[in-house]
Formats: structure tokens, C-alpha cells, sequence
């Protein structure tokens, strides 16, 4: 037997929450949809973005439970971006602007064998708690190694909102930094996030885990794991594990 519980708040500045956590039988997701800084186009944003692929790998979970999960997930992928294209008229050629896009990370229990599989993409993390302990199992560093996202703090710590010129111009520099762009200093880098491109799966993190009793999975966005890694609320991962189970994830997220 295996609990599910979800916990998710939109940001204040927000009225739609475009995070997503659902299972389908042993498989289960977490996807973050990121900012749009224009209008979506025929109103698919993130928030129909995460919907549209929760709900297709739901139905492919039930489907074919033994498929691979990159198999699962590109199939989600395919069906909701052709959607989005013959609906818009857009493609991955359009500027990222104008595109909703994702986090994803997708596990398996796999209870005979007593494991974890999963895939991760972009800057969500996979923690696992045992006995008072907590470990980072996986995070996709590509992100924060380009530095992408300093300048968004910066604008955050001088006082200005989500929703303020400055944070939305250093936002866009973030997006237009990834996806096979130069970074900085010169170097081609970058980062991949789910948007109407299924081979961006094959970037993913994949790997498998010890997964028995007495052992907790957490799956988090970058929305709560800014209390250890960016706010410094609780000062290790350990300290966040204690917090889960003496005062629960809602609390924190509040």
C-alpha cells in the first residue's frame, strides 16, 4: 500500500495554480508550469498545458502500465503538442515567449522488486526521507549552472513582484538562455523543460531507487524547495523532513 498526498498553493499574485500531482495506479507526476510573459495564444497556457498532459498520462498509465516511462511520457507529449499546434498554428520554431511549458518528474513503484524508477526534467527535485534522514536523490542542475534565474532573485530581493516589468525583462532572459542557446560566457549550454517537442525526454534524468517500507518520496517544485535552497527557512533537508512531519507541507508552503 503506498499513500498519495498532494499539496499545492498558487502564488499570491496568482488566481490559477499551474502545478500539477496526480497517480495512476503505481505511477505518479509532478509538473510545474512556468510563467507566461504574453498572452497564450488561444488561451492554452500553463495551466491548460499541465492539465491537458496530466490527464493524457493518466490515460496512458492506464493504458499500457508497463510501458517505459519515457515511452509514456512521449506519448503524452505528442498527443498534447499536436493538439496545441493544429489549435494555435504554432510551433517549437515560435519564439518560447508564446509557448507553454513544463517541469515534469514521473516515478514507478515497482513494489515486487522494492524500487523507484523515475525521469526528471528541469528544476524540480526528487527527495527521499528515511528514518529522520533526508537525501536529494535527483535535481536537474542545468538551470541553476547557467545562472538563469540570479537575476530574477535579484529583482525578487530589491521588492518587486511577480508581476513587475523588471522581474518579467529578467524572466525573459532566462527562457531565451535555454534550450540550446550561448550562455554567458560563451559556451553552448542549456536547459530543457517540457513544451510540444516529445524528444526533449530523451534530455531527462532517468535513474532507480530503493523504495520500501518506512521510506518517503517527496516530489517538489522549485516553489518548495526555495525553503532550504533560496530562503534559507530551514537550514538543511533534514530540517525541512522534521518540519513535514511535525507541522505537515501545507503549513510550509504557507
Amino acid at each position: 500500500f503506498m499513500e498519495f498526498k498532494v499539496t499545492t498553493a498558487s502564488k499570491p499574485h496568482k488566481t490559477s495554480n499551474d502545478d500539477i500531482a496526480r497517480h495512476e495506479g503505481n505511477i505518479f507526476w509532478l509538473m510545474d508550469g512556468a510563467t507566461q510573459l504574453v498572452a497564450p495564444a488561444h488561451g492554452l497556457d500553463a495551466c491548460w498545458h499541465v492539465g491537458r498532459l496530466s490527464h493524457e498520462l493518466a490515460k496512458l498509465a492506464r493504458a499500457e502500465p508497463a510501458a517505459s516511462l519515457a515511452d509514456i511520457a512521449k506519448a503524452a507529449i505528442e498527443i498534447v503538442g499536436r493538439e496545441f499546434q493544429e489549435t494555435t498554428g504554432l510551433d517549437e520554431t515560435e519564439p518560447q515567449d508564446l509557448r507553454p511549458f513544463s517541469t515534469l518528474i514521473l516515478c514507478r513503484h515497482l513494489p515486487e522488486a522494492q524500487k523507484l524508477e523515475y525521469l526528471l526534467l528541469c528544476d524540480s527535485t526528487l527527495l527521499v526521507v528515511q528514518n529522520g534522514q533526508a537525501r536529494v536523490v535527483d535535481s536537474d542542475p542545468r538551470l541553476d549552472n547557467l545562472h538563469a534565474l540570479d537575476e530574477c532573485y535579484t529583482v525578487l530581493a530589491a521588492g518587486k513582484g511577480f508581476d513587475s516589468p523588471e522581474y518579467k525583462a529578467a524572466l525573459r532572459r532566462t527562457y531565451h538562455i535555454g534550450q540550446g542557446k550561448l550562455n554567458n560566457s560563451g559556451h553552448p549550454q542549456a536547459w530543457y523543460a517540457v513544451a510540444q517537442d516529445a524528444s526533449v525526454i530523451d534530455q531527462a534524468l532517468s535513474g532507480m531507487i530503493d523504495f520500501n517500507a518506512g521510506v518517503d518520496v517527496l516530489l517538489m517544485s522549485d516553489g518548495f524547495t526555495r525553503a532550504v535552497d533560496t530562503l534559507g527557512l530551514y537550514k538543511d533537508w533534514d530540517a525541512l523532513a522534521v518540519a513535514l512531519k511535525t507541522i505537515g507541507p501545507d503549513k510550509i508552503i504557507d
